[in-house]
């Protein structure tokens, strides 16, 4: 009987603004700012099928792109193009995702359970179970906020958390890695009664005899592509035996090769090497597409209407005088001290323009 598909991801992308600190975000919105905001991608084109009753594991480098492809297959994150197909409900577990530190481990069970739809009856009824199930570490601390636990202790209990749910599709982002062997143990036993129900388990992590302990399948991920797909026994000694010569580079190599693999790629670049391929893979969403010339100039004299509304509704002028008389609202003086003020700006952010693109090349 042919399995069901679970997740079908075509040419998924991802693009991260590296805006190093708030003034940059402003700057992208003013026609005189520094819009030479450095791009790194993330993600440039994966493609991978997942069937039902599947346990994939995720391999790649650090930076290589795995969370942020599972934070997409959760829809936690939206793609910059690509077509994602989810098959059945999703549930994330990462490191302390989703926990409050304020509240104690008890509230934060309470809280998640809500978020996933249980009612009070049902966790009230698991609520012995999945607390035992996290550990004695754990038990001794559930009426502590979890601000005082360990990784370890979040971990556990976001884990133990999702494991009492009834999911479709399970995403492990690195959560048993922070266990001891034991919970690993009693992890991997959960997943296979998971894999026995039929359902789909994507995991990642960097311990590669816990991907073969847990998964037969293995997509391996470096800087935003899939380098190779396949059986884990096939997958996993070659990727072992990259990590091994990657390692030996030293650190300004590493950080060099990460550095600019965000920046070789091309969305057009990308459809135009898949012609047979629709159209609409290609296509930016929407919401990711940055400001054009255009909306930044809307953006930029709207803000200075309604400054200039501000201004006469200060002095008490009908806008109608203030329109009609708009020296009455701006003096001469202020006129030349804003105009002084921008021309600052387009020169500042040019020169560091320069500066960055010097430093890049050096």
């Amino acid at each position: 009987m042919d399995k069901k598909l679970k997740i079908r991801a075509r040419y998924l992308t991802k693009e991260y603004d590296m805006m190093k600190n708030k003034s940059d975000m402003l700057k992208t919105l003013l026609p005189f700012g520094n819009n030479d905001i450095e791009k790194f991608w993330a993600l440039k084109g994966v493609s991978f099928d997942v069937y039902e009753g599947d346990s994939v594991g995720i391999v790649g480098l650090n930076g290589g792109g795995k969370s942020t492809l599972l934070n997409i297959v959760s829809q936690i994150i939206p793609p910059t193009s690509g077509e994602l197909t989810v098959n059945g409900t999703t549930n994330i577990i990462s490191v302390g995702a989703g926990l409050n530190g304020k509240l104690t481990g008890r509230e934060n069970i309470i809280m998640k359970c809500e978020m996933l739809g249980m009612s009070d009856d049902e966790i009230q009824e698991k609520m012995d179970d999945i607390i035992n199930y996290s550990g004695d570490q754990v038990i001794g601390k559930i009426d502590q906020p979890v601000k005082t636990y360990s990784s370890g202790m979040k971990s556990r209990l976001g884990f133990s958390v999702l494991v009492h749910q009834d999911p479709d599709i399970l995403i492990i982002d690195e959560a048993l890695s922070v266990g001891d062997a034991p919970f690993f143990e009693k992890g991997v036993a959960r997943m296979k009664e998971f894999k026995e129900q039929g359902k789909t388990i994507m995991f990642v992590s960097h311990s590669l005899s816990q991907v073969k302990a847990l998964c037969d399948k293995v997509i391996w991920i470096d800087h935003g592509r899939v380098v190779m797909e396949g059986d884990a026994d096939e997958v996993l000694p070659q990727f072992d035996e990259f990590q091994r010569t990657y390692n030996k580079k030293t650190k300004a190599e590493r950080a060099k090769i990460t550095r600019e693999s965000g920046k070789d790629f091309d969305l057009e670049e990308l459809r135009q090497s898949h012609p047979d391929e629709p159209v609409e893979y290609f296509n930016r969403r929407l919401y990711d597409k940055p400001f054009s010339w255009t909306t930044r100039l809307a953006l930029f004299l709207i803000t200075m209407v309604l400054c200039f509304t501000v201004a006469a509704d200060l002095k008490n002028l009908p806008l109608r005088t203030a329109v009609m008389h708009p020296q009455m609202v701006l003096s001469l003086k202020w006129l030349i001290v804003i105009v002084a003020v921008i021309a600052v700006m387009f020169i500042y952010s040019n020169v560091t323009r320069h500066f960055k693109e010097r430093h890049v090349l050096d």
